[in-house]
């Protein structure tokens, strides 16, 4: 019997010096699926790695070795050495992990309520696990079900309302932090450290501020990168904006030391910001204003932390947004009883389906087993008088047999449907064992062909309906 998991490591738990040691470039992503593929106990996997969480989703054939290997999988992800700090801290199986995926998908599951990539996150995950081939049947069907919920709960839900994002989130601390040091916020001189999706955000953000600054620059290694992300964040009722490219890539140190605000929203594997090259940068521009706010969203990060050593700099990253959890735990609450409906009429549909699915093999074998035994034993009256029988007659003896297998087969298949509507996945997985054992079925382990191809118990019934009388 296969079994649902969910393994990993999220912003509830864990720092972000911790999970950024664990997240997996979209580049790398197959990759790791095809490590993934490698271990024996697991038939189907996926990856969701964001900058709150990196989860292993998994089809497993046992429970134990399945979470061993993918424990083991974490490890040679790790950047660093400390086993212990850095093993997955939570664990789910069955309903579990539908339930925790639909969470996800839908934007509770957040440290931003109603975090609007997510979305896009979890489709990027699903269709990296199909093109890897690591996704089967299930894995498949669990995140579309996420997904389908995620948009039922942003369209039915005042979750909707929100266009709310970490870079969004990322503007919002520097106003509170200029409002509480009393500067305005249309008077900085802001620049942007990235030129990507998030970076994007940043600036539509920061120009859609009333009284927006007039100071912006992007700060990125190519020009037309820069000018599409200001292309990308212009609204037609907004001023025309200039593309400020006056700091090259490698000026960056420069640009940091002339702001008051600077966003970083990039996706190296080191620190562009480093220490020394900002300490050089500051003592070689005096003149100018040397306090200033670092926000950095990148995961893994992409500013030294040191920097917040360094007198004059206030440096902030992802997990000071939990300040904005705890500021909304309220709104989650009521978004959250706004959601539970919908969320639990997904899961509820996915339960069912795996429920449904888990019989199948059962019923079709059961059926192909007695219509092979009816078959047999017409053919075996191929005798004198059977062959002597007219067209008619034969029609009634094909009639006749058929009523009575459907006889016979009626009550079993009405019991077990009804098993697959109210027992658990393991109490229906002992009945339809038990009736394999009873018919002298294969066993479901070594033969489950309809079940892998993702037919599932409505389409089968149109198939072959199972009626008592008459066909």
């Amino acid at each position: 019997m296969s079994h649902l998991i969910v393994c990993g490591v999220n912003f509830h738990f864990h720092p972000l010096a911790i999970r950024e040691h664990l997240v997996i470039p979209d580049s790398c992503l197959k990759h790791g699926l095809m490590a993934l593929g490698q271990f024996p106990h697991l038939t189907e996997s996926a990856i969701l790695s964001t900058c709150n969480r990196t989860e292993v989703y998994a089809v497993v054939s046992d429970v134990a070795k399945g979470f061993a290997e993918i424990e083991s999988f974490f490890r040679s992800v790790q950047q660093v050495s400390d086993h212990d700090n850095m093993s997955p801290n939570y664990k789910l199986m069955g309903e579990d992990v539908a339930l925790h995926l639909m969470r996800v998908a839908s934007g509770l599951d957040s440290m931003v309520l109603g975090e609007g990539q997510i979305m896009s996150q979890v489709k990027f995950a699903h269709q990296c696990a199909l093109e890897a081939k690591t996704a089967g049947v299930v894995m498949d069907k669990l995140f579309k079900q996420a997904l389908n919920c995620g948009k039922k709960v942003r369209s039915q839900t005042s979750l909707g309302k929100r266009a709310v994002s970490i870079s969004s989130a990322a503007v919002e601390i520097a106003k509170d932090y200029f409002k509480e040091q009393s500067v305005d916020f249309e008077n900085l001189k802001v620049t942007i450290l990235g030129a990507g999706k998030m970076a994007k955000i940043c600036l539509k953000h920061v120009l859609s501020s009333k009284k927006a600054p007039k100071d912006i620059r992007v700060v990125n290694r190519t020009k037309r990168d820069i000018e599409d992300c200001f292309q990308a964040s212009k609204r037609p009722q907004s001023r025309v904006i200039e593309v400020n490219d006056t700091f090259t890539f490698e000026q960056r140190h420069e640009a940091l030391a002339k702001s008051d605000l600077v966003l970083v929203a990039t996706s190296a594997h080191r620190h562009l910001l480093t220490k020394s090259d900002t300490i050089k940068a500051f003592s070689q521009f005096s003149e100018t204003n040397t306090k200033c706010l670092i926000v950095d969203i990148s995961v893994p990060r992409n500013v030294d932390p040191e920097l917040a050593t360094i007198d004059g700099i206030t440096l902030k990253h992802t997990d000071d947004l939990a300040g904005l959890v705890n500021k909304n735990l309220e709104e989650r609450r009521k978004v959250a009883l706004e959601a539970d409906d919908i969320i639990f009429d997904c899961l509820d549909e996915f339960t069912a389906w795996q429920k449904a699915r888990s019989i199948v093999p059962t019923i079709t074998e059961l059926k192909e087993k007695v219509e092979t035994i009816r078959q047999a034993q017409l053919q075996g009256a191929g005798s004198v008088e059977f062959k002597a029988l007219s067209r008619e007659e034969i029609a009634r003896l094909e009639e006749i047999s058929q009523a009575i297998v459907n006889q016979i087969l009626h009550i079993p298949m009405v019991n077990l449907k009804a098993a697959a509507s109210s027992s658990d996945l393991q109490a229906l997985a002992r009945q339809a064992e038990t009736l394999r054992n009873l018919f002298n079925l294969d066993p479901l382990a070594k033969k489950c062909s309809h079940a892998q191809s993702g037919q599932n118990i409505e389409d089968m019934h149109k198939n072959h309906p199972v009626h008592p009388g008459k066909q």
